[in-house]
């Protein structure tokens, strides 16, 4: 420190090509933040009509085309200095600001990190202008006959900052946040034409639309479309109203929401929390519904000069606004009257095993499904015959007694979880001694639990972490290059991707057949799938492979590979899932098939598959020792 302070330079002033780099890398992070300034300036000059064009992301060249007023010719070289803007006049309009762009910093930004090309003209005027800069400094300016509107050509972005394009995303990713960055403001101004072109393909093409549910088929198609209901509410002069999805239809992360403020795109926590705990009766932890939220609010209580590029807003009244939020939610989907499930029964589905069985050992080896009091699923334990159980579909027959698994795959594992989560002693592990001539019986509890005996201990098995391991090591085996089992579907189910999920998919399209997915692009967006994996538990419609796309998606920003984030979402979306109700078989299945992994002793994750409770410490809880 010492050292550092005899160093200490002088306070000098910066020259002003480094106040210009330092401002632009305060607006401009990407080619994704240059295509939102520039339409929004599209959308502010009252543009009815925008079309984007891309190549390579947006790095080598970006184009915004629109018909909106335009720019006045003499008034173009004003257009691109910093601070010049004609959003408002002066502070005081900073209360009241209504408009998209205001700081008067977008086109200068972008134009000091690039090579940029203004054209444009107003319709009072019989001809337009043109101005040409590179790094910020003019080079041309010239007079130029067009159409009315504004024409900015953006190229070689960071040409003179390699340092900040060293540190962009692939090009496949750029492209996608591009595309996630206009799906947004498509959303919220379904009165304007958008096109969006990429390497010379139509990414995007939306006509006009007359409302947000026109808009939100254009973009997300039908089968999402119908899933989503309508909510809105007012209070203390604050209005909001959007779309909703039902509790069947979720995601896997929030791309799927979308707020806007006055109609301007932006994140806002209170907001996030606001859905969240609309849905936390009805969804489970890492589901997140599709949500489309407009929140109109006066401009004196809420401040958008907070963040300098414009993506955070901040609220005078953030309590009123959550619960405004909250209320017009659980409105719109009656969640706030739905009456909880009944604790004080128990509801008990039984199957029998081996009807030849005594009377006591009977009771023993029924299959329990029980949801309820303790006192009702003890009960049942209780009796000594079968006498009123239910039958029918349900009541089952099975000539011989199931097997949990076999010694020698016991044998094979470490076995070495217990509910404290410590290592226990050698006479603890399950062993193929401590199962050979035991009655493997299961039962499963709260639809949940997979439960059995063991000679000298209960062992209780996760079914959800279970499945997911089974599903994991299954993926690895396809990504390897074994023919993974598949499932053809009886009718192909088509899918129409957003402009983003549709980039994803076409970048790994290949990796998702490894694992079992056959799909063909069926034109456009829509795509075509013909075959799931055989061990997915909830395809649900094509929500799974939406959430696979979105973890792909996301798979650079976590810092994990493709390969990875496939594994992942497959084996834990596709899983069981706690609350879904096994047949015997099919527990018996789970349980074959686990011991057949390679380490199925815990998921993924790292959570345990299951625990193993030892007949000396019932004992002791029972004040047996």
């Amino acid at each position: 420190m010492a050292n550092a302070l005899a160093q200490r330079r002088p306070i000098r002033l910066l020259d002003p090509t480094c106040v210009e780099r330092i401002a632009a890398g305060e607006v401009v992070e990407r080619p994704a933040s240059v295509v939102k300034e520039l339409v929004e300036n599209s959308l502010d000059a009252g543009a009815t009509s925008i079309v984007v064009r891309l190549r390579r992301a947006g790095l080598e060249e970006l184009v915004v085309e629109d018909d909106g007023a335009g720019i006045p010719t003499r008034e173009l070289p004003l257009a691109v200095e910093r601070h010049a803007t004609s959003k408002i006049a002066g502070s005081g309009d900073l209360g009241s600001i209504v408009t998209f762009g205001f700081r008067g910093e977008a086109l200068a930004s972008v134009a000091a990190v690039s090579r940029l090309s203004l054209r444009s003209r107003v319709a009072e005027e019989e001809i337009g202008g043109r101005i040409d800069l590179v790094g910020g400094r003019l080079e041309q300016r010239e007079p130029l006959a067009r159409l009315p509107g504004t024409t900015v050509r953006v190229a070689d972005l960071f040409f003179n900052m390699p340092a900040r394009r060293a540190f962009l995303k692939s090009e496949s990713s750029e492209r996608r946040i591009v595309l996630q960055t206009l799906t947004a403001l498509a959303l919220a101004h379904p009165e304007v034409a958008l096109r969006v072109e990429a390497d010379g393909a139509v990414a995007l093409d939306l006509p006009v639309a007359l409302d947000l549910e026109t808009r939100v088929h254009g973009l997300f198609g039908a089968a999402v479309c119908e899933r989503l209901r309508r909510f809105e509410g007012e209070a203390q002069r604050i209005r909001v109203a959007g779309l909703t999805s039902l509790p069947t239809h979720t995601r896997g992360n929030r791309t799927g929401q979308f707020l806007f403020v006055n109609r301007r795109p932006v994140f806002e926590k209170t907001v996030a929390h606001a859905i969240a705990a609309a849905y936390r009766e009805v969804l489970p932890a890492g589901r997140f519904p599709t949500t489309v939220v407009f929140l109109e609010v006066p401009p004196s209580r809420v401040d958008v000069n907070v963040h300098p590029a414009k993506a955070e807003v901040r609220f005078r009244d953030e309590s009123a606004i959550h619960e405004l939020v909250r209320h017009a939610i659980l409105d719109a989907l009656s969640l706030r009257h739905e009456t909880a499930l009944p604790t004080a029964q128990a509801d008990v589905q039984l199957q029998e095993v081996d009807p030849g069985l005594d009377g006591g050992a009977r009771a023993g080896s029924l299959a329990l499904h029980a949801r309820g009091a303790p006192e009702a699923l003890a009960a049942r334990l209780g009796e000594d015959s079968t006498e009123g159980y239910p039958r029918g579909p349900q009541w089952s027959r099975r000539k011989e007694r199931p097997t949990l698994f076999t010694p020698q795959q016991l044998a094979e594992g470490p076995g070495r979880f217990t509910p404290s989560g410590a290592a226990p002693d050698p006479g603890a592990l399950i062993t193929a001694e401590s199962a050979r001539g035991a009655d493997l019986l299961f039962w499963q509890l709260h639809n949940t639990f997979i439960l059995t005996q063991i000679r000298g201990a209960l062992v209780i098995v996760d079914q959800h972490n279970s499945h997911e391991r089974i599903l994991y090591d299954q993926g690895v085996s396809s990504l390897e290059g074994r023919l993974p089992p598949t499932q053809q579907l009886l009718f192909p189910a088509t899918l129409e991707l957003t402009p983003a999920e549709l980039e994803t998919y076409e970048l790994h399209r290949g990796q998702l057949e490894a694992v079992g997915f056959f799909t063909e692009p069926f034109g456009g967006s829509t795509v075509l799938v013909r075959g799931i994996p055989a061990e997915l538990r909830n395809w649900n419609d094509g929500a799974l492979l939406r959430d696979l796309l979105a973890e792909l998606a996301d798979a650079g920003r976590t810092g994990h590979s493709p390969r990875e984030a496939i594994l992942a979402s497959y084996s834990c979306h596709g899983a069981i899932r706690a609350g879904e109700r096994l047949t015997l078989p099919e527990m018996q299945a789970l349980m074959d098939r686990l011991f057949a992994t390679r380490l199925p002793y815990s998921c993924p994750h790292g959570r345990p598959t299951l625990i193993r409770i030892g007949l000396p410490e019932l004992e002791r809880r029972f004040g047996r020792r």
